[in-house]
């Protein structure tokens, strides 16, 4: 990477407000790697939470990503899904995925790099880390093949979600969903043609994932007999209220909070955080996933997105933005 190249990186500077800094690329790493990023993925709940300053100061530590800078009380740099490619040297051509914020240039560790296999896009390679969420929500519910599921909230992640199941255990989920042009994009989803919502069915396993205390009930009050609700929404500060005078207690249902920095526990013993990788990169072989890959955003258009993300004027699946 030649030293009097600029680099530009994406910072939140207030509440709902970002911009395109210049930046400074510090090469004083162990083993450094240098990537001229190709695309980098935004996660849509969780960068709209942080760019309105909804992360809890007692999370503020546990929230912070590899390579972020600045502070949750803004400025902020943040982000955690970048594909690059080295430009230069040995490993010239290679494509790495990185857990960086929206940045052209980057330079990194090489053991915190995941080299790419050359048969994965690398727009498909942005979906790792919302795709390892999914895998992992699905280990915690220790999914079975006589199961009902249901999915209640249509976002990459529950979408992920039924892709795991599909793929993995061949098993089809229903959704439970508001947005009626969310329900319309669902439909058209290679994997979930026999996907539906039964009224008054109840179901074994509901994943919820709407960030929402209405979305949580319905996740609650669609439970069976002892079932679980696998929880993975993230509420910031928002508070949550939900009512469980009724069916809750003496029906023995669940919540369980499922969370992607810890291996899920059923599998912990059996499997490390490269080898959770590795799963999910065979299942981004499949092509299919590709349709989730929209809007395509230039990374110089990145701030005025953004705005419109944080005041809930655009909602998208997986946005991708490219440099």
């Amino acid at each position: 990477m030649p030293t009097n190249s600029p680099t530009y990186a994406y910072w939140l500077v207030s509440p709902s407000q970002g911009e395109i800094r210049e930046t400074s690329v510090t090469p004083f790493l162990r083993d450094p790697l240098f990537l001229e990023t190709l695309y980098s993925g935004i996660s849509p709940g969780t960068e709209r939470l942080v760019g309105l300053a909804k992360v809890p100061e007692e999370c503020w530590e546990t929230m912070r990503c590899l390579y972020m800078e600045g502070s949750f009380a803004f400025p902020l740099k943040y982000g955690y899904s970048l594909v690059g490619q080295v430009r230069e040297g040995s490993n010239q051509g290679k494509r790495f995925f990185v857990m960086h914020p929206h940045q052209s240039r980057v330079v990194v560790e090489s053991a915190d790099a995941l080299e790419l296999p050359d048969s994965l896009p690398s727009q498909r390679a942005t979906l790792i880390p919302n795709m390892e969420t999914a895998l992992n929500a699905v280990w915690d519910a220790q999914v079975s093949q006589e199961d009902r599921i249901l999915i209640v909230g249509a976002g990459i992640v529950g979408i992920l979600i039924s892709f795991v199941l599909s793929k993995e255990y061949g098993l089809q989920a229903d959704f439970l969903e508001q947005d009626q042009q969310r329900i319309q994009y669902v439909e058209q989803l290679p994997w979930l043609q026999n996907s539906h919502l039964v009224k008054d069915k109840e179901y074994n396993i509901v994943f919820h994932t709407s960030a929402s205390s209405s979305g949580l009930q319905s996740a609650i009050n669609a439970l069976a007999f002892e079932g679980r609700c696998i929880e993975l929404s993230w509420y910031g500060t928002q508070s949550v209220s939900l009512q469980l005078g009724g069916s809750f207690h003496y029906q023995r249902k669940q919540i369980i909070a499922s969370q992607v920095s810890s291996i899920a526990r059923p599998m912990r013993k059996l499997m490390d955080f490269r080898q959770r990788k590795e799963r999910v990169l065979c299942l981004l072989a499949d092509a299919s996933v590709d349709i989730l890959l929209e809007p395509v955003i230039c990374f110089r258009e990145l701030p005025r997105f953004m705005s419109l993300l944080y005041q809930r004027k655009v909602h998208p699946v997986s946005p991708l933005i490219e440099y």
